[in-house]
């Protein structure tokens, strides 16, 4: 059978090859074998807080973190953010293709199922009204789509910004806090933050320092890509 990819859109055969391990359940492949080729499955040693592959402990950008803050942020991810991913989360977010939302489903499902069933809350990174309207969904819910019923989409809120995308990393760091609570009460939960993206943390440090402000009991976060 022939498809054209989601990606590049170049067309072909999808019959199974090795690499279909990463989609062993999608009865026909997403991608072509090229762009499979290039994704990359963290591994190896870590970073202890963000998940970066480093053979340091804690990384530097995280000891930043911990010396601004209070707490460590424990994060766990799936794909390495290399360029095919770059231009991956650029044809998803800002092309609006929809349809990606589907590539890493079931990785993500059968990766981190456990982990978002045992959260207390599990809260998406909400973009702003105008970057919903423009876009037309929420990158993040689409992505993780498979623990909708999980997720609790109306206490963390966030108002009208500039693009992080469109920031550059010291920007990024010293980046204003907008995101702001509403509705249900934390207090003593855990909380289990969903993004697409981790980069420099700033989102994730943020909306966690406004959490744990609110008396959250343990913030930790999951993301597709680091």
């Amino acid at each position: 059978m022939f498809n054209n990819c989601l990606v590049c859109d170049n067309l072909f055969n999808s019959d199974h090859h090795f690499s279909d391990l990463i989609w062993p359940n999608f009865k026909n492949n997403p991608l072509c074998q090229e762009c499979r080729n290039k994704i990359e499955l963290l591994s190896g040693e870590k970073c202890e807080d963000c998940g970066r592959v480093t053979s340091e402990k804690i990384c530097q950008d995280c000891l930043y973190w911990r010396k601004k803050f209070d707490f460590s942020l424990s994060n766990h991810s799936l794909i390495c953010y290399n360029d095919w991913m770059k231009k991956f989360m650029h044809q998803y977010k800002f092309v609006g293709d929809y349809r990606l939302r589907l590539v890493f489903l079931e990785k993500l499902s059968d990766k981190f199922k456990n982990t978002i069933i045992k959260s207390d809350f599990v809260i998406p990174i909400p973009i702003s009204k105008k970057t919903l309207q423009i876009r037309g969904f929420n990158q993040v819910t689409g992505l993780f789509d498979f623990a909708r019923s999980r997720m609790s989409t109306k206490i963390l809120q966030v108002k009208p910004k500039e693009q992080l995308s469109k920031l550059n990393r010291r920007q990024r760091l010293k980046k204003e806090n907008l995101f702001y609570l509403t509705g249900s009460s934390i207090e003593n939960k855990s909380v289990l933050l969903l993004d697409d993206v981790y980069t420099t943390g700033t989102t994730l440090h943020q909306t966690a320092a406004v959490l744990y402000e609110a008396g959250a009991k343990k913030v930790n976060s999951i993301t597709l890509a680091r």
